[in-house]
């Protein structure tokens, strides 16, 4: 069994701060330390108290401020990259120059186009053209809950797909994350937007809005928008960081009932009974009611330790993570087209884009989010 040299680049929180004792893992630095194949062995950070930190908790020496002077040093294999978005496509060249394997980069992918397209060039090249396996942390797509929906969809339990509901709402925690950079739509709602590729597929076009109205940012902190994918299937996904509390939801809607899944609880319903007989319409307007079903029961896993389990795997056989760089441009492109539509006045705009820098910095440049 191959033992591999892992290093992590930023400590802050799902770098390694959020971890619990004895870790469960929730982090990247868990995920490494916990796989019985990854030795954890350096971290680099900004910060000198996170890096600190991180040292203690997990028993390691290796201490860099510099991620290039650890790349050059340590000869990782593995490397989790936890990092504000704008610093990852130097990190990640860094590392494939260094000759890693495998790269865990957390998401969003990058803060623009561009900078996405050639983090997936650099990694697909890698090494003397060796390649080095790109994952990007859309954790829900190792989640077990997920992954169970995804699974009694394939089943036809409610039916073929007619739309997607996605809800994230919550408040910016600043200063912990780059107030003027990260907006709910690219820090928060980039899962929402991979959960609809994963459920939905490709997207053909967008009409969105992003605005700022209450919080005192350089970007917005509302948005809605309408999403039509390639296949005919509609989406719509609501984003804000105003309200008090947090809300995560994606309703999953069928011809025969839908599927609920988020922080309030996961439930589903059906218009077909257990004896796979129409339930009886109401007689004054011939519907046929949902009837609440219970969400199967699933066991509890880290999504970020099957990440991490499945890097390695790819390291060793081949094959793709089931979240690739690709996946993560794909995400992003979402927000950008948002920020697109926006800037030409809320009209459809069709994907891929054309244009790969960041259409955010656009709409400041025309004064949208003074």
């Amino acid at each position: 069994m191959t033992t591999y040299r892992g290093g992590l680049v930023g400590c802050g929180r799902i770098g390694t701060l959020w971890e619990t004792d004895p870790p469960t893992p929730l982090t990247h630095a868990g995920a490494m330390a916990l796989h019985p194949q990854i030795e954890l062995v350096a971290g680099s950070s900004r910060g000198a108290e996170h890096l600190q930190w991180f040292g203690k908790r997990w028993g390691v020496d290796a201490l860099y401020r510099d991620y290039r002077a650890m790349f050059e040093r340590e000869r990782l294999d593995i490397v989790c990259i936890a990092t504000h978005p704008g610093l990852h496509l130097p990190i990640v060249e860094a590392a494939v120059a260094a000759g890693v394997k495998g790269i865990l980069c957390e998401k969003p992918l990058a803060l623009s186009l561009a900078d996405g397209d050639a983090i997936v060039k650099a990694c697909r090249r890698g090494a003397s053209g060796r390649g080095c396996v790109l994952a990007v942390n859309h954790s829900r797509r190792w989640d077990p809950v997920h992954q169970k929906a995804k699974a009694m969809i394939e089943e036809g339990l409610i039916g073929e797909i007619v739309s997607l509901l996605g809800i994230c709402q919550g408040i910016k925690p600043f200063p912990a994350w780059v107030a003027d950079e990260e907006g709910p739509l690219i820090h928060d709602a980039v899962h929402t937007f991979d959960l609809f590729r994963m459920f939905g597929g490709d997207v053909a076009s967008v009409v969105g809005t992003a605005h700022r109205r209450m919080q005192p940012f350089d970007v917005e902190d509302i948005s809605d928008a309408i999403f039509t994918f390639q296949n005919g299937i509609n989406g719509v996904v609501m984003a804000s960081e105003i309200t008090r509390y947090n809300r995560f939801e994606l309703e999953i809607q069928g011809t025969e009932g839908l599927i609920v899944l988020g922080n309030q609880g996961n439930r589903w319903c059906s218009s077909v009974d257990r004896t796979d007989r129409l339930n009886e319409p109401d007689p004054r307007i011939e519907w046929y009611s949902l009837v609440p079903e219970p969400f199967p029961e699933v066991a509890e896993a880290s999504s970020i330790a099957a990440a991490m389990a499945e890097l390695v795997d790819c390291i060793e056989t081949g094959k793709r993570p089931r979240s690739t760089g690709e996946d993560g441009v794909a995400s992003l492109e979402m927000v950008m087209a948002i920020y697109e539509s926006q800037l030409q006045g809320n009209v459809p705009v069709a994907l891929p884009l054309s244009q790969r820098d960041s259409t955010l910095y656009r709409l400041r440049t025309a004064g949208h989010f003074a």
